[in-house]
């Protein structure tokens, strides 16, 4: 399994009607599933060719593979089995015998209590007995009789026998505990023994401890007489050993405290013992020099800052206003220009271009880059007229060129877009360059001949 899965793998999934044309080792290549190969495998496509695939892998990975498989093969043959489905079975078998072997064992035990040896004795007195006629004087039914009356006997003392063995079970318990609470009484009686002495001066001993016992209870009532005034007006015990704890508490971090202040007062000598002949003074004047001059940059900075925000804002100012003078002029140009090719269309520029930017039609706003290539175009000519208009008002009029503006517009637009062009060209000239003669024949306008040159012609 661990070998499979290091394997690369090939997967085909047929279209319809298109099942078994591919084979692998003359077998139909099965749909959706994955088929591992090692080395090189050859697909064979009906009506196209055979494919070769070759998995490339590192020779250490099969070599590690063939070493576990032969260490496997070896301890599989060593324990006399072809495959671990056998060599498991084989421990099941095993583990079942040795079961069966203990339960044997135990009922050995119980037929055999002094060992099969005894056994054999007892066979081979048995058989001397039986070697000779045995001669009856007796009755053989009374025998019999007596001999099951002695077998009933026996069952009854083995039930009984069996019967008492709880009983004895928990009388050998009481007799422990009676034997362990005898020799943990004889201990106390020995310790006591030690303590009372001997019998003689038990009764001086005696008389002698009740008066130390009185002197002694004399001297409690007299210290519980002090003592109750005391405990009376004493604090609370809990409250004491929290004020205590937090005293402590304090003391142990003012301790920790001034150990690191100490530390740190010790680094600062060891530091100004070091720096005290590096011309300290001289670096600190040093670098109030710097420092005032660097307060003299951030001042020219802070005007100059102040100028070009000042001057920002006029620039700001200016653009906005002549962004207003130029594109009032041009939307007045192109607002009627609009209107005869577009029902209900405005266009706004960048505010930074001066670009058109978005077109508003029919209450909906559209980018300039996702419209189509022929609105693009008729957008791009209208705004050219504008501009020209716009220069004509000026007194610097000038020709609008159109060199294969209109690619993408159909037929309908390119009539309107004409109708536009005729009605500027009554004061501006206005040339259009087509490759599409016929498609262009019918739009009016004075079309260009082209005739050849002579001299002294203009």
């Amino acid at each position: 399994a661990a070998h499979l899965a290091t394997l690369p793998t090939l997967c085909m999934e047929y279209r319809d009607g298109a099942a078994d044309l591919v084979t692998i080792d003359a077998k139909p290549l099965p749909h959706a599933e994955d088929q591992s190969f090692a080395g090189t495998v050859r697909l064979d496509i009906a009506g196209i060719g055979a494919l070769t695939l070759r998995s490339n892998r590192p020779q250490q990975a099969d070599r590690t593979i063939e070493d576990a498989e032969a260490k496997h093969r070896s301890l599989l043959a060593s324990l006399g089995v072809d495959s671990l489905r056998t060599a498991r079975q084989r421990l099941v078998e095993a583990r079942d015998k040795a079961t069966e072997l203990g339960l044997a064992r135990q009922r050995l035990a119980d037929l055999a209590p002094k060992g099969i040896q005894q056994l054999h004795e007892e066979l081979a007195r048995l058989s001397a007995l039986g070697a000779g006629d045995l001669e009856l004087k007796v009755d053989p039914e009374q025998i019999r009789q007596h001999h099951a009356a002695a077998e009933q006997r026996v069952a009854t003392t083995r039930n009984s026998v069996r019967e008492a063995l709880p009983l004895r079970s928990h009388a050998d318990e009481a007799v422990m505990a009676a034997e362990t609470a005898y020799v943990t009484i004889q201990a106390e009686l020995t310790s006591l023994e030690v303590i009372l002495g001997p019998d003689a001066a038990r009764e001086e001993k005696g008389r002698l401890l009740l008066t130390e016992a009185t002197a002694r209870q004399k001297l409690r009532e007299a210290a519980e007489m002090r003592a109750a005034p005391l405990r009376d007006g004493a604090r609370d015990l809990t409250s004491a050993e929290a004020v205590l704890r937090r005293a402590r508490s304090v003391q142990d971090a003012a301790t920790q405290e001034a150990s690191q202040l100490r530390v740190t007062l010790a680094d600062l000598n060891g530091h100004i013992r070091t720096r005290s002949d590096d011309a300290v003074e001289e670096a600190l004047r040093e670098a109030t020099e710097k420092l005032e001059i660097a307060g003299e940059r951030a001042r020219r900075f802070e005007f100059e800052k102040a100028v070009l925000d000042r001057l920002r804002t006029t620039l700001v100012a200016a653009r906005s206003t002549a962004r207003d003078l130029y594109l009032k002029p041009v939307m007045s140009e192109l607002r009627p220009l609009l209107g005869l090719l577009f029902d209900d269309i405005s266009i706004v520029f960048d505010e930074n271009t001066l670009l058109p930017q978005t077109v508003r039609r029919n209450g909906q706003d559209e980018d300039v880059d996702r419209l189509s290539g022929g609105m693009r175009e008729q957008l791009s000519v209208l705004t050219r007229l504008a501009f020209a208009r716009l220069l004509a008002r000026d007194g610097r009029p000038t020709p609008v060129i159109l060199d294969d503006a209109l690619v993408y517009s159909d037929d309908d637009r390119i009539e309107r877009m004409f109708d536009a062009l005729h009605r500027q060209s009554h004061d501006q000239q206005i040339l259009v360059f087509s490759c599409r003669q016929r498609a262009f024949a019918k739009l009016g306008g004075n079309i260009l001949q082209m005739s050849d040159w002579q001299p002294g012609r203009s």
